[in-house]
């Protein structure tokens, strides 16, 4: 529970006492520090972020997609919130909006895990299972930094594997719904088959 006044708190004090409250599993907590300090002419783009981050975690996805584009928008080079509000536009089944998102990444260097990521992820909404598969490997074992990234690639990477190989020809543009990036990435993260 918060007793302080959250007024004589400056972004550093907000952000660090939501991280905490955030790696005690207390989203409740977090909110209202990231709030506060997204409310703050100094907000910063972090802050947007991690509210973002807390939303999704809640399954607020809306506001999630809200403070994720204004984390963007005051740092465009905050990659990590770039790549999240393209897997958010990925769940959402707006694929052209992820692209959109995504593309930037693409061009970080071959260092960057989340280049690998974001390529894996543009040739999984392009239907070019192979090369996803490739990137999506690649940028897993360069990342060394987020092993939770790490999990969430991986379930995508196993969804690929179940897929016949009739699905691997490059370009494949008559894909069903069923190898779609959308059915894709949500049975990745549900488990299930099929979607509505």
């Amino acid at each position: 529970m918060i007793t302080t006044p959250l007024a004589i708190l400056d972004q550093a004090e907000l952000l660090q006492l939501a991280l905490n409250a955030s790696s005690n599993n207390d989203s409740g907590t977090a909110i209202i520090y990231l709030k506060e300090a997204v409310s703050r002419s100094d907000a910063t783009g972090k802050a947007h972020f991690i509210l973002g981050a807390e939303y999704a975690q809640i399954r607020m996805y809306d506001r999630a997609l809200t403070e994720l584009e204004a984390a963007i928008a005051l740092d465009p080079t905050l990659s990590i919130a770039r790549f999240q509000l393209g897997l958010l536009w990925l769940t959402s089944d707006a694929p052209d909006k992820a692209l959109d998102i995504l593309r930037p990444l693409d061009e970080l260097t071959s260092a960057n895990a989340l280049s690998h990521f974001a390529r894996g992820l543009i040739c999984l909404i392009n239907n070019e299972f192979t090369d996803a598969l490739q990137s999506l490997q690649e940028g897993i074992q360069r990342n060394t930094e987020n092993p939770a990234l790490n999990q969430d690639m991986q379930k995508i990477v196993d969804e690929l594997h179940k897929l016949p190989s009739e699905n691997y020809r490059e370009g494949e543009a008559g894909a069903s719904e069923n190898t779609s990036a959308h059915h894709i990435f949500l049975s990745a993260y549900t488990g299930k088959e099929n979607m509505q």
